[in-house]
């Protein structure tokens, strides 16, 4: 407990260092997130493999890759969000389709002699669309969840012609990363540390065997803090945006940014219980890779993101 609880203050600092460097250069941030994307996109096409779901070597990687150019030079160039919205949906497909029938068609010896095609039994065919279906999950997850940290990050400038005027003179990506890691970090820790002190009936024993009941409560409170907390804060220093927006807005906000930051802890509990690991990679040593550390945060970026597009958009 105690390790964890200093790699808990570790990776916090982190993130205010983080928040530091997007207040000041945004753009950096931008490269900062697609750090954290290819290492993820890296520890997950790792975990499928792992789990019997194989993938086409480095080609989410490429894929994590070409989003955060197209999503740097759309932000740097001041193209709206749905220009690059479009962009990256289109890479995705074409990526996608390129590999399944580049590997069906062009390359079908090196399917024919798959060591694991061999063991399911499966045409040609049906591997090439299994294997192009894992490349594609590993595009989407983290790196097409995580494409919404760029907008966040941007969102005062990706075109949004009612949200610019409605929060004027406010930098709302700012706002948007504090509120994200504030909901995360303490539904993370107020779930960790009270759910051991209290304890009580296990919920998903077979996925997450420390996770119980009373910890997802009291995850359920931090994030009801960590959202109020933000808006106090920011309403104290921007009285006339955030009076557009009320107390309970953001309290709800908090609770359900719980929820679905608990449902990412658990969908990476469940990939690594399939791939039969402890942790999803080692660039933390001990305590586990980068998937480990911010699944919670992944999962709930889209989350925030339409949140603060409903309030002051």
């Amino acid at each position: 407990m105690k390790d964890k609880i200093k790699v808990g203050l570790i990776l916090t600092l982190c993130l205010l260092l983080c928040l530091v460097i997007q207040f000041f250069s945004s753009h950096v941030f931008d490269f900062i997130i697609f750090m954290l994307a290819f290492m993820g996109t890296i520890e997950f096409r790792k975990l499928q493999l792992k789990a019997g779901y194989p993938a086409f070597d480095y080609c989410p990687e490429i894929a994590c890759f070409l989003v955060f150019v197209v999503s740097f030079t759309g932000f740097l160039c001041n193209w709206s969000a749905v220009t690059i919205l479009l962009i990256v949906f289109a890479i995705v497909l074409v990526f996608y389709l390129t590999i399944f029938l580049g590997s069906f068609l062009v390359f079908p010896k090196d399917l024919e002699k798959d060591e694991f095609r061999l063991v399911s039994n499966m045409s040609i065919k049906q591997f090439a669309f299994f294997k192009a279906n894992n490349t594609l999950a590993c595009m989407a997850y983290p790196t097409l969840i995580m494409f919404f940290m760029y907008f966040i990050n941007h969102i005062s400038n990706i075109g949004l012609v009612a949200f610019e005027v409605n929060t004027a003179g406010v930098n709302m990506g700012f706002f948007g990363l504090i509120l994200l890691f504030a909901i995360c970090c303490l539904s993370d820790t107020f779930a960790m540390l009270l759910g051991c002190l209290v304890g009580g009936k296990k919920i998903f024993p077979k996925i997450s065997p420390k996770k119980t009941l009373s910890g997802c409560l009291f995850g359920l409170l931090g994030g009801l803090i960590g959202s109020i907390a933000t808006y106090f804060v920011f309403a104290s220093i921007y009285p006339a945006v955030f009076e557009m927006v009320s107390f309970w807005q953001f309290a709800i906000i908090g609770v359900l940014g719980s929820v679905v930051s608990q449902a990412g802890d658990l969908f990476e509990s469940y990939i690594k219980r399939k791939a039969n690991v402890k942790d999803a990679g080692d660039i933390f040593r001990s305590h586990g890779g980068m998937l480990d550390r911010f699944d919670s945060i992944i999962f709930t970026t889209p989350y925030i993101f339409i949140c603060l597009l409903f309030l002051f958009a």
